[in-house]
């Protein structure tokens, strides 16, 4: 079958602003709805920062992972010379 790509929840309300709002924006022109189209363009920006956010706290827990990982592998990489030296 497809593989059905995992979606992070906290990712699917600024994907749905984004949707969402851009059927506002399309609406709005083509009923030539000034306020309709406003409101799309508004909803599709608050999704957008909507994700920013949530990509940039993914980030910043990668390198928080990949920090910890690697003073895990220095300390047993210090452990194994003296291992080695006594």
């Amino acid at each position: 079958g497809m593989q059905i790509p995992r979606i992070d929840p906290k990712n699917v309300s600024g994907l749905l602003d984004k949707i969402v709002g851009l059927g506002k924006e399309i609406a709005g022109t083509a009923l030539n709805n000034e306020r309709l189209t406003k409101a799309g363009q508004v909803q599709q920006d608050k999704g957008t920062e909507r994700l920013k956010a949530v990509q940039a706290q993914v980030k910043s827990e990668t390198q928080r992972a990949k920090a910890s990982s690697a003073e895990s592998s220095q300390r047993a990489a210090q452990k194994t010379k003296e291992a080695v030296n006594n």
